[in-house]
């Protein structure tokens, strides 16, 4: 079944089985020989394919598809989008308030 939404999850959350996942944070480190970003939101941290690499401290919104290759998890991203005046701490806010509203 092809999905044609992603699924905004936490990177912490993100199994490898989702067809399609959405989410933002920032990039902790760039590996310029592979085109792998490691990104972090405050959950946990998932490794990125792209075909353009972005700057350490660079907030990102990543829209792919992740799978399982040796043990960890990698997400080949469809989009990404920069963040850069994005107010990630407002974000995390409203997220938490979500999360106790809904559960």
């Amino acid at each position: 079944m092809k999905h044609n939404y992603s699924i905004e999850m936490d990177i912490g959350n993100v199994k490898g089985d989702e067809p399609l996942v959405s989410f933002i944070g920032v990039v902790v480190s760039i590996d310029p020989s592979t085109y792998m970003m490691i990104i972090d939101d405050g959950t946990g941290a998932i490794s990125v394919s792209s075909d353009m690499l972005y700057d350490v401290e660079k907030i990102l919104r990543v829209i792919g598809i992740p799978y399982k290759e040796g043990g960890q998890i990698i997400v080949d991203s469809d989009i990404i989008q920069d963040f850069s005046d994005f107010k990630i701490d407002l974000f995390r806010k409203v997220q938490d308030i979500e999360k106790e509203v809904y559960q």
